[in-house]
């Protein structure tokens, strides 16, 4: 998607057509496997930090893609760089990471001649580590004066929000195993899902994880710690869901009897929940809040849910527009009066006022 008032800017989404003034800003690759079915001839700029590059590029040129290094901007987390847009205006941007992977990033765009209200804030992934920012004092100064408009992705804002407890999850996996006596597999999306498999790599199935053929391949190009500890009971599998049967064949020792785990016993989605989009909008006050148009849609995006309106820094104001003063209030008509006859006018008495007066007599003795 891209803002109306600054249309060369676009967000998660890899033209098909190339233009020389288009800047593409990638904060996470779940949807590019959707995107490009038909790959473009030649890429515009991408501004994205090294650990999503590496991924992108290594995806991509497995599809024997028209890419290298050089269609790439690649930036540092939580360091501006400048923006030259076609009119000869400029702004300024900031990547941050939201996770310790840095697979999920958060956009900010401001003017530099006015380091104040940020003009954009886009965050389309889910931000499970978003505290770790706070530390951040660039992010802090950035954020500080608020936000003009606040993109968020709405796709699970109607789904009660149900916490995942990855060491019950583990254990979850590892009585899967022993009730088929098989190794589990996980069949799951190459992108997105890296922060749920790191997250069961601290639990009892530390060691115990193999990933396997292009999943592991990809996850490499964010950390090298996630390995399988040799001598301990390879208890999970974890492959990407598409082309199963090229990824089985890349070695021998894979081949072993495997069952499905389901993926709806995860509760986990790479989607951001309600907690996340009100730890988001709580942080960076936003004026206004507009849902992110998926790719492939009409465009039609329902409006944010009252829970989220209210941390808007104009709810209150709006909010109090539309509530009649009490000035008002007093000085409207009664009806029944108007139409009925009109009652007897009201007599008001003051009361008098009671004085003290001490006698010097303490009731305490």
């Amino acid at each position: 998607m891209r803002p109306k008032e600054h249309p060369e800017l676009i967000f998660d989404v890899i033209p098909k057509l190339y233009e020389e003034h288009f800047k593409v800003f990638v904060t996470h690759l779940g949807n590019v496997q959707e995107q490009l079915h038909v790959l473009p001839r030649k890429f515009c700029r991408m501004y994205t930090t090294r650990p999503l590059a590496n991924q992108l590029l290594k995806y991509l040129k497995s599809r024997q893609a028209n890419i290298g290094e050089e269609d790439f901007q690649v930036v540092d987390e939580c360091k501006p760089f400048p923006l030259l847009l076609s009119d000869g205006k400029r702004l300024e941007a900031m990547l941050c990471s939201g996770s310790k992977l840095g697979h999920s990033l958060i956009l900010l765009i401001r003017r530099p001649t006015n380091a104040g209200k940020l003009l954009y804030c886009y965050s389309a992934a889910r931000l499970e580590n978003l505290g770790r920012l706070l530390g951040n004092s660039v992010f802090n100064s950035w954020i500080s004066q608020g936000t003009g408009q606040l993109y968020l992705n709405l796709s699970d804002v109607n789904r009660p929000f149900e916490h995942v407890d990855f060491d019950v999850l583990a254990a979850t996996i590892d009585e899967y195993r022993k009730k088929y006596n098989q190794v589990v597999l996980l069949k799951l999306p190459l992108f997105g899902y890296e922060e749920l498999v790191q997250q069961l790599d601290y639990t009892r199935l530390h060691g115990h994880i193999r990933l396997l053929g292009t999943f592991s391949e990809s996850f490499k190009c964010l950390s090298s710690d996630l390995k399988h500890i040799p001598g301990r009971v390879t208890k999970v599998h974890v492959c990407a869901t598409h082309n199963w049967s090229t990824e089985t064949s890349l070695a021998v020792e894979e081949l072993v009897p495997a069952v499905n785990f389901p993926l709806n016993l995860l509760k986990w989605s790479p989607q951001p929940t309600r907690m996340h989009l009100r730890q988001l909008c709580s942080l960076v006050r936003p004026q206004h809040i507009q849902g992110i148009v998926p790719f492939h849609s009409p465009g039609n995006v329902p409006p944010a849910p009252q829970f989220l309106q209210c941390f808007r820094s104009t709810y209150a104001a709006t909010t109090k527009e539309k509530e009649p003063s009490s000035k008002a209030q007093k000085t409207k008509p009664n009806p029944t009066v108007d139409n009925g006859k009109q009652k007897a006018p009201l007599r008001i008495i003051n009361a008098k006022q009671c004085h003290f007066v001490d006698d010097g007599n303490d009731s305490s003795d």
